[in-house]
C-alpha cells in the first residue's frame, strides 16, 4: 500500500471516530434533557400479556416531585382583623395590652369592608371581645354618619338573651361621637330603645343606661339639654328606685328645660323610694339661675314635711349650693325643725362662713372637715 493510500485511510478513521463520539454525546444529552423518563431503570422483562402480545407491564415512572421544608409550603394569608381579635382574645391580663389592641383595630376601621366586621360582632360570644368589636362598629356612624350602622347594633341588642351581652351592646352605643340619647331620639323608629331598656329585667341592662347618660354628659360637664332631659324622662319611668336615683345623679340639669325641672320636683315630693327622693333632691341643686329661687322656696318647704334624715342631708345640701352664702338665712329658719339634723346645719353654716367662690371649693372643704372629725 502506497504512503498516499495508507494516510488517508487513516483520516477516514478519524473522521468515522469523530461522527461516532458526536453521536454518542448527542444521545446522552437527548437523555438529560428528557423530564419523563428515569435513568438507570432495568429494562421491564419481556413478558407476555393476557391476549398473547408481547411487552413490559411496569407503569410508567413519574416525574418526582420536589418536596419543600415546611416553611416554604404555601399558606393562607391571615386576616388581620383575625389576628388583631385573637390577640385581644389573649390579652385579657393586661389592660394596657389591650388598650394598644384597640388602637390598631380603630387603625383598620376605614379600609375594612363593613359586613366582614359586622359579621365578627355577631358571631361573637365572649362579652369582652363583643364589647371591643360592637363599639369598634359603632365608631362606623361616626365616619359615615348613616344610622344604619346604628339600627344593627339596636336589633342584635334587642336579639340577645344574654343580660351581660345585652348591657355590652348597649354600652358600645357610647363610642358615638353625637350622644346616643340624642341620635336616638331623634332617629324616628329607635327613639323608644332607651326607654325599653331603663325597664329591662337584667340589673346589668339598666346599670348599662346609666353609664350611658353619665359618659355622655360628661363630655359637656353635665350640661347637654338633650341628655339631662332624657336622663329625667328616663328615671321617672324606670321601675327600679336604684336606676332612677341614678339617672337623676347621671347629669347636671342646668340646661334642661323647666317640664324637666318639675318632673325632679314631683319626684322629690312624691316618690315611694327615700333613695329616689334624695337623688331629686341633689339634681335640683344644678337648676339654672332662671330657677334658683323657685327651688329654694321649694326646698326649705319640703325639708320641714320630709321624714328621711338621708333625704333631708341631701336637701340641705342643694339648699347651699343653690344659694352660696345667700343660702345662710334660708338654713338659719330650718334649725330646730329636727334637733337630729341641726348639727349637719351647723356644719354648712360653718363652710359657709368663709364665702367659698364656687360649689366645688365648698365641697372640698366639707369633705376635709368630714375626714377630720372621723380622726383621718
Amino acid at each position: 500500500m502506497s504512503k498516499g493510500l495508507e494516510k488517508r485511510g487513516w483520516v477516514l478513521g478519524a473522521v468515522l471516530l469523530a461522527v461516532l463520539v458526536g453521536v454518542l454525546l448527542w444521545m446522552l444529552g437527548r437523555k438529560d434533557e428528557a423530564p419523563g423518563e428515569a435513568r438507570d431503570t432495568p429494562a421491564a422483562p419481556d413478558t407476555a400479556s393476557a391476549d398473547g402480545t408481547r411487552g413490559g407491564t411496569s407503569k410508567p415512572t413519574q416525574a418526582p416531585v420536589a418536596s419543600l421544608p415546611p416553611g416554604d409550603m404555601l399558606r393562607p394569608v391571615t386576616c388581620e382583623l383575625d389576628s388583631l381579635v385573637e390577640e385581644y382574645r389573649k390579652g385579657k391580663g393586661s389592660p394596657a395590652y389591650r388598650r394598644y389592641v384597640v388602637e390598631q383595630l380603630r387603625g383598620l376601621l376605614e379600609k375594612l369592608p363593613p359586613e366582614q366586621l359586622w359579621a365578627k360582632v355577631e358571631a361573637e360570644q365572649d362579652p369582652e371581645v363583643l364589647e371591643a368589636l360592637s363599639s369598634l362598629w359603632v365608631m362606623r356612624f361616626n365616619l359615615t354618619g348613616d344610622k344604619g350602622v346604628l339600627d344593627r347594633v339596636l336589633d342584635k341588642t334587642g336579639r340577645e338573651t344574654d343580660p351581660t351581652r345585652k348591657a355590652v351592646l348597649v354600652r358600645s352605643l357610647r363610642a358615638s361621637d353625637e350622644p346616643s340619647v340624642e341620635v336616638l331620639a331623634k332617629h324616628g323608629s329607635k327613639q323608644d330603645a332607651y326607654h325599653a331598656w331603663v325597664k329591662d329585667p337584667a340589673p346589668e341592662v339598666r346599670e348599662a343606661v346609666v353609664g350611658n347618660l353619665t359618659a355622655e354628659a360628661a363630655r359637656n360637664f353635665g350640661r347637654y339639654q338633650g341628655v339631662a332631659e332624657q336622663a329625667v324622662a328616663l328615671a321617672a319611668e324606670a321601675g327600679d328606685a336604684k336606676t332612677a336615683a341614678g339617672l337623676l345623679g347621671a347629669t347636671s340639669i342646668e340646661a334642661a328645660r323647666t317640664p324637666a325641672v318639675n318632673s325632679v320636683r314631683q319626684m322629690l315630693k312624691e316618690s315611694e323610694h327615700p333613695e329616689v327622693r334624695a337623688a331629686a333632691a341633689k339634681a335640683l341643686g344644678t337648676v339654672a339661675v332662671d330657677e334658683s329661687e323657685q327651688t329654694l322656696r321649694m326646698l326649705s318647704e319640703r325639708y320641714a314635711a320630709e321624714q328621711r334624715p338621708e333625704v333631708r342631708g341631701a336637701i340641705l345640701e342643694s339648699i347651699a349650693r343653690l344659694g352660696l352664702t345667700k343660702a345662710v338665712p334660708v338654713l338659719q329658719k330650718l334649725k330646730g325643725v329636727d334637733r337630729g339634723m341641726d348639727g349637719e346645719i351647723d356644719t354648712w353654716l360653718t363652710l359657709l362662713a368663709s364665702q367659698p367662690q364656687t360649689w366645688n371649693l365648698l365641697l372640698q372643704d366639707k369633705q376635709a372637715m368630714e375626714h377630720r372629725s372621723q380622726g383621718g
